[in-house]
């Protein structure tokens, strides 16, 4: 069975060691949110968006080469890393695609619904219209992440506060669904992530309190999500640093070891490489611990790359 964009690693020998480590094929990379606690804050890179013909054709040779090996992804394959998922849109023809779409290749070729992890929508009409796609199609999808905290560029605006109680009333029915992402087998289809320092605890814990009311949540339901972690989750931020340096959130955790890199250790979530597949067509390998990316080479120390051309 022939995999046109895959050839290059046929070639090289190394398709069933990336096919083992594949952890990402990026839809979209580099972020313009500019999140304070997040890697990609400083990131002045143009905005980087595969064509969905593109995308599909990957996604499938991929997917062909899993089944002809008798194989399934170790983990959740991403469509993003630092970038968020919701930003994905692009003209296909007469149509724009979404995340939606790349949500439903996700399901079609490579057997899993798509994880997504996301600051929400801003309010822009196509991310909106991904987000009421995607709940009616939970199939699609094996688990959300809803991101709350204070270091979002718009915390502290009406319009911050608006656009995500809209996102949690879109989203809320699918905590009545459990999670089919492997990582996390006994979680719910929807949750949110509650990050900020310790010191930002309570505003943020009162911030989403506002937020559950506006998204028309009753009060039960509301004390029902903030007791059970599974549904809505305080969480620390770490200095995971950034295109400028180190975090530039006050008290954020340093998680810096010997030798002052800093080490997620999250083995039981995530292997610490794997490999990712981008825009450009570029393989790198990326640290999941350190938070650092580098080139995958392969005979002679070149680039390793895949065929877009043939995608």
């Amino acid at each position: 069975m022939a995999y046109p964009s895959l050839s290059p690693l046929v070639e090289q020998g190394l398709l069933d060691e990336i096919l083992d480590n594949l952890g990402f094929i990026h839809a979209n990379d580099h972020c313009r949110r500019n999140c304070t606690h997040c890697p990609a804050f400083g990131d002045t890179s143009p905005v980087q968006m595969t064509p969905f013909a593109t995308l599909t054709r990957l996604v499938r040779d991929v997917g062909e080469a899993f089944r002809d090996r008798g194989i399934s992804p170790k983990r959740s394959i991403v469509s993003w890393r630092i970038s968020d998922p919701l930003d994905y849109h692009v003209r296909d023809g007469e149509t724009t695609r979404n995340t939606f779409d790349v949500a439903r290749i996700w399901r079609e070729h490579l057997g899993q619904g798509l994880y997504l992890v996301t600051n929400g929508s801003e309010g822009k009409r196509f991310a909106r219209t991904a987000l009421r796609q995607i709940a009616a199609r939970p199939d699609v999808l094996s688990q959300a992440k809803l991101t709350i905290t204070p270091c979002d560029q718009g915390w502290g605006s009406e319009r911050y506060l608006q656009n995500i109680a809209d996102d949690i009333s879109v989203l809320a029915p699918l905590w009545d669904l459990g999670s089919t992402r492997m990582e996390d087998p006994d979680g719910l289809r929807f949750r949110i992530n509650l990050k900020s320092t310790a010191d930002r605890r309570e505003e943020a814990l009162e911030f989403m309190a506002r937020a559950m009311d506006l998204a028309g949540l009753d009060a039960g339901a509301a004390q029902k999500a903030l007791a059970d972690p599974r549904r809505i989750s305080a969480k620390d931020i770490y200095d995971l640093g950034s295109y400028v340096g180190d975090s530039p959130v006050v008290n954020a955790i340093s998680i810096k070891g010997e030798g002052g890199k800093r080490f997620k250790d999250t083995a039981e979530t995530r292997s610490h490489h794997q490999y990712g597949i981008y825009p450009d067509g570029a393989v790198r390998v990326i640290d999941m611990y350190e938070f650092k990316v580098y080139e995958a080479t392969g005979e002679g120390g070149a680039p390793l790359r895949v065929d877009l051309r043939a995608a």
